[in-house]
């Protein structure tokens, strides 16, 4: 009888643990993600390069209306490029969605854009009003940009009246 229990105990234990397992795969995916928007913010608004720089693969590419940077290091000069014209720049990324391709280990995420800044020389603010997407590839375990493109749809302030 004992032997009986136990076995259908560790039937029940292994049917629990897969299909809980198997629901939280695409969860823990998409908290990653989650996760590495999160860092972006952060890191962008705090001017931490460095972690800025990690969520990047290096032949990551990022387009917008103001041009196409075509990996890593591009995108690393129009970052310092716009800290150092902007010196009070904030930009946020707001996720509406995140779907993810398990099978080719790409997801993308989507949703509202926010950047505000004051030019060095103007004491006018500027904000831009935009949708992003971002695809990121699976490496190693780790998601990265793989490609960026933020297509602005609203502008205010002297920098757009130009």
């Amino acid at each position: 009888m004992k032997k009986t229990n136990l076995s259908f105990l560790l039937i029940i234990i292994s049917i629990l643990t897969t299909s809980i397992y198997g629901q939280n795969l695409d969860d823990v995916d998409i908290d990653l993600i989650k996760s590495k928007n999160e860092l972006w913010n952060t890191a962008f608004n705090k001017r931490d390069t460095i972690n800025l720089f990690t969520l990047y693969a290096p032949e990551s590419i990022m387009i917008s209306a103001g041009g196409k940077w075509l990996n890593k290091e591009e995108i690393k000069g129009i970052v310092r490029r716009l800290y150092n014209r902007r010196p009070d720049i904030s930009w946020y990324n707001e996720i509406q969605e995140i779907e993810v391709n398990k099978q080719w280990s790409v997801a993308y995420e989507t949703g509202k854009w926010t950047e505000s800044w004051t030019e060095k020389n103007d004491s006018k603010k500027s904000t831009i009003v935009g949708k992003y997407w971002i695809m990121y590839r699976k490496k190693d375990n780790d998601w990265l940009v793989h490609s960026a493109i933020y297509t602005p749809l609203t502008c205010e302030g002297s920098y757009c009246e130009k």
